[in-house]
């Protein structure tokens, strides 16, 4: 896909209904939608998008001293999916140098909540869930190759708990808890902020930046 044809009209639907996920971007808006399954192709993409607006205001910050670059916004809606896929988008908005907010209005969960946190600054809307679990795995095999898938999950699930423990007000001690319970912890918009996984309920933000506009 070329550069042009990511960006030829406002907003891109990549639909795939076998995987029940669907990404929309809009350049004009500078904003992504991920609802759906966390999959390749869908985190690929997202990436993409982050990518091509950064190279954008690279551009843009070469030809004008005080360029101020605006924020992406990525909104999610999700149930979660693939750990390794997620990190793709992690990683962008991490690395990213023009700022990317997160907003969850409906649900964020499991791989979705890390993507959601993962944020410059983070919003939820009035009525939007988060929910956190600990990571879900299988594996087969000889007794060496268990051995070693083993040590491969206890990296992966101390990785995820600790981007957790960074990127919120949530403890290792809550988080062992959690996981030790082996159930699923939900988030409402006001334990989201009260958590430190959120900062801002949507319509909180809106009305605020109304009276910064005047």
């Amino acid at each position: 896909m070329t550069d042009e044809k990511m960006f030829d009209n406002e907003c891109k639907n990549d639909k795939r209904e076998k995987d029940n996920c669907t990404l929309y971007t809009s350049k004009e808006k500078r904003s992504l939608w991920i609802y759906g399954r966390i999959d390749e192709k869908t985190c690929a993409d997202a990436a993409y998008f982050i990518y091509m607006i950064n190279c954008e205001d690279d551009d843009r910050a070469d030809y004008r001293k005080k360029y101020k670059r605006k924020p992406i916004k990525l909104y999610i809606n999700s149930y979660g999916g693939s750990i390794y896929d997620m990190w793709v988008v992690i990683d962008s908005i991490l690395t990213s140098k023009t700022p990317v907010h997160t907003y969850c209005t409906g649900y964020a969960m499991s791989a979705a909540f890390q993507i959601f946190i993962s944020g410059k600054k983070r919003y939820v809307s009035k009525h939007a869930t988060l929910m956190y679990h600990q990571m879900y795995a299988g594996f087969w095999g000889k007794y060496q190759d268990l051995v070693e898938d083993q040590q491969r999950n206890d990296y992966m699930n101390e990785e995820l708990e600790d981007f957790v423990i960074e990127r919120t007000s949530l403890t290792k001690q809550k988080l062992k808890a959690i996981r030790e319970k082996k159930r699923d912890t939900y988030f409402n918009a006001d334990d989201a902020i009260k958590n430190g996984i959120a900062d801002k309920i949507i319509e909180e933000a809106d009305i605020k930046a109304k009276k910064h506009e005047k």
